[in-house]
């Protein structure tokens, strides 16, 4: 064999090997969905035509976002939960409502009220006191806060993946403001997680029940979400995989009764400027029968109304489609 030959069967093997790499790569390429809930989250990944959901340690598909400093330890979730009765002031919960605000913003004041852990004010940011497992009274952000659940969330994906996880879509609400936003993407990022898109809440179902799927030429969706101790009511705009939020109104942090509920719908179709008639699709995401028949008779029977089968994966299952739809590099990606 001439050496012009040789030359050129080691540029084949080399262009051969890089190829292949290329594909594995590819491959083992996975971009996880992750609810970030107030309470508790959870984690999916699209795989074999399904969204899984995947169990923790303890073997439950939700995590509670709770993170204790004991005094050999840090835990998160179930054995945080578990044992903050008698670790109250070091069991840290919620700090989802503190994440990218200010001291001062009246929820953080709101929640320094009602939570047995300290609070203090660092160049006007909230950041979370505790006396650490060496005894060492230490700050964390909220950020720092989520990033370990984070982990915990990255963790429990890749156990079952079997693979190291960089990439993810997070859920958060649409009433988050760019400051929250942010915060949540430098959360992500400390845990590891370094390509991150965020979805908003209220998209999850529009993906869940494979709405991306089908060819529109707009339509007005209306999402009511009561799951987590929350009622948020979305009306957004859809049209070729494009979103726009219309209006958003919430209520939370008291018990919901049914004129309160309606009183929250109401004001969200006046913000949007819609009327009845020009609502297309319901999604109720932990509403009960009774929250169900009032929606339905507001819209006098005429909109469908569609329910998630589990409530409380719909946001992840949103995420882990839209995660796959990512991966695959089909180009769909929510206005966050």
């Amino acid at each position: 064999m001439g050496r012009s030959s040789v030359i050129l069967a080691i540029v084949f093997l080399i262009g051969f090997c890089l190829s292949a790499i290329s594909m594995a790569t590819q491959e083992d390429k996975t971009t996880i969905g992750i609810d970030l809930g107030t309470s508790s989250s959870c984690v999916g990944v699209y795989t074999n035509d399904h969204v899984e959901i995947i169990p923790n340690e303890q073997g439950n598909r939700c995590t509670p976002s709770w993170v204790a400093f004991t005094d050999s330890d840090r835990l998160i979730g179930e054995p945080a939960k578990n044992q903050a009765s008698l670790n109250a002031n070091r069991t840290i919960f919620h700090v989802k409502k503190l994440i990218g605000r200010k001291f001062e913003d009246q929820e953080v004041q709101t929640l320094m009220k009602v939570v047995p852990y300290k609070i203090v004010n660092k160049d006007g940011n909230p950041y979370i006191q505790v006396e650490n497992q060496y005894g060492e009274t230490e700050v964390f952000s909220p950020g720092e806060i989520t990033a370990m659940i984070l982990t915990k969330m990255k963790e429990t994906a890749e156990a079952f993946l079997g693979r190291r996880v960089t990439e993810a879509v997070v859920s958060v609400p649409s009433y988050f403001s760019n400051e929250q936003r942010q915060a949540t993407k430098d959360a992500c990022f400390i845990a590891g997680l370094t390509n991150v898109s965020l979805i908003r809440e209220p998209m999850a179902p529009y993906f869940e029940h494979g709405l991306h799927e089908e060819e529109d030429d707009g339509r007005n969706i209306l999402v009511i979400d009561l799951v987590d101790g929350k009622c948020d009511v979305t009306i957004l705009f859809v049209e070729s995989g494009t979103f726009e939020y219309l209006a958003t109104a919430r209520l939370g942090g008291m018990e919901l009764n049914n004129d309160l509920f309606m009183g929250v719908m109401k004001k969200a179709m006046k913000d949007s400027g819609l009327k009845k008639h020009q609502i297309n699709e319901i999604f109720l995401v932990g509403a009960s029968t009774e929250v169900q028949q009032l929606v339905r008779d507001y819209f006098n029977g005429k909109v469908e109304l569609k329910t998630s089968v589990n409530p409380d994966v719909t946001v992840a299952t949103g995420a882990a489609i839209l995660g796959d739809y990512l991966t695959k590099g089909a180009g769909m990606r929510p206005m966050c």
